[in-house]
């Protein structure tokens, strides 16, 4: 086992969330006024740390994660009653205020993706509920799921830009909870087809900003002009409308102009639109034919377009994230009919998140030369120990053995093997398919 560095669980920890921040916010919201048997800061981390105390996250698991770490016996009863609205003011007060230090990269792109000051990706996950919460949290297929929630996330995966996270009910639209203002500029943000929307490309342009989204099947824009020319007898574009064309085209590549309607926002009474002029690639798959296509403001100069789909390809840290917080940190485990609970275990996963994160930069920072932390790789490792870290936040001592055991775990194997965003800044990523992967496996065959 490697020499243990100078580096300090507890310390980083408490750095994140320091006990007077979490007094003091407990005070302000209401959720603890006196004290008692139960401290708010040991509450809060037994909630940020204890879920990995049973199979399933429980609040009965909790709870005992809570009397290991303090040494302190409670009632089930006394321990459930703090699920209030308080407790969830104070929990999402809390996120708010490291979400932005923990999440993300933490550094500046380089390589292709240099020439934005951040590269931020916009997305949703969707966490079942019990019929009961149908109230609250209405879903969408009502015929199996009557109630759940949508946790709405804006995530910077390179740089320091903003970051926010929303919970709502299923029924909330992506595009509803998504609110630009004069952040976006210089920035560049992903979005899948549940964000499109031709009037929040605009919003996003005339901010100074940039945007990437893959182009919908139901929007069919008139091609323009051609940013590259063909030789021979290619088949003519212009004045086409895009996906009726690419139906006959067999090159590999399309870089066209397009022509949309964006509509502006509804003003007494009535909603005005614009005609807008936005770039579309499209990058043939080998394997099936057809064209993936994306919709741009960036520029001919700035990017290509095999660099426009690899860009396009780091909005998969998002689905990562939420891999991470459904596997790891159990995010979608709130056995509960109580709309306080419920809210209250997923605020409480999303700052399992950012602890995790914040140790996992200062571990990044005192790995020996060469050796990457990947994130997926690290919450598996810390997830098996959470209530190890609980005791050593709690009681202000470090276990040396388990920062050993980290720095010889969470290290990836494959010191040559980059992580999704430094592959794509060193141009080495290549979208794939399910289906061109399976080609692939049966030609190597």
């Amino acid at each position: 086992m490697p020499r243990t560095p100078s580096v300090s669980l507890h310390r980083t920890l408490r750095k994140l969330l320091p006990e007077s921040v979490v007094a003091e916010a407990a005070s302000s919201t209401g959720a603890f006024q006196r004290i008692r048997k139960v401290d708010a800061y040991d509450f809060v981390w037994s909630l940020i740390l204890g879920f990995s105390a049973g199979k399933v996250r429980t609040i009965a698991g909790l709870r005992r994660a809570f009397e290991r770490a303090t040494g302190t016996t409670l009632e089930e009863s006394s321990f459930y009653a703090r699920f209030t609205p308080a407790l969830v003011r104070l929990l999402r007060q809390l996120l708010d205020g490291v979400i932005d230090q923990s999440w993300g990269l933490s550094r500046a792109a380089s390589g292709r993706l240099r020439q934005f000051r951040d590269i931020l990706v916009a997305d949703s996950t969707v966490i079942r509920l019990h019929d009961l919460l149908a109230g609250a949290f209405p879903g969408c297929r009502t015929n199996h799921t009557r109630a759940a929630a949508k946790v709405h996330v804006l995530m910077c995966v390179a740089g320091a830009g903003k970051q926010t996270v929303k919970v709502t009910g299923e029924r909330r639209h992506d595009r509803r909870a998504f609110v630009l203002g004069p952040w976006v500029r210089g920035k560049l943000l992903l979005f899948d087809l549940g964000f499109f929307d031709f009037g929040l490309f605009r919003r996003i342009e005339d901010l100074g900003g940039h945007f990437v989204s893959r182009l919908k099947r139901s929007s069919n824009p008139v091609i323009v002009a051609q940013n590259r020319l063909w030789r021979g007898r290619s088949i003519p574009v212009v004045g086409q409308r895009i996906w009726d064309v690419v139906e006959h085209l067999q090159r590999e590549e399309l870089d066209v102009l397009v022509q949309v309607r964006a509509r502006h926002r509804v003003y007494a009474g009535s909603r005005s639109s614009e005609v807008r002029t936005f770039r579309v690639v499209g990058l043939r798959d080998e394997a099936s034919g057809d064209y993936h296509l994306y919709i741009t403001d960036i520029s001919v100069d700035a990017l290509a377009p095999t660099d426009i789909s690899r860009v396009y390809a780091v909005r998969w840290e998002v689905e990562l994230l939420f891999k991470e917080l459904k596997s790891q940190y159990r995010l979608d485990q709130v056995p509960s009919r109580k709309r306080p609970v419920v809210e209250a275990m997923l605020y409480a996963a999303l700052l399992s998140l950012a602890a995790s994160r914040a140790l996992l930069r200062e571990f990044r920072a005192v790995v020996r030369a060469g050796l990457v932390v990947p994130a997926r790789r690290w919450s598996i490792v810390l997830a098996q120990h959470a209530v190890d870290l609980l005791h050593a936040v709690l009681h202000r001592r470090d276990d040396p053995d388990l920062v050993g055991l980290f720095l010889h775990e969470a290290p990836d194997p494959n010191r040559r093997r980059p992580h999704l965003v430094q592959s794509v800044e060193q141009g080495v990523h290549a979208y794939r398919t399910a289906r061109t992967s399976a080609v692939s496996r049966r030609k190597v065959a």
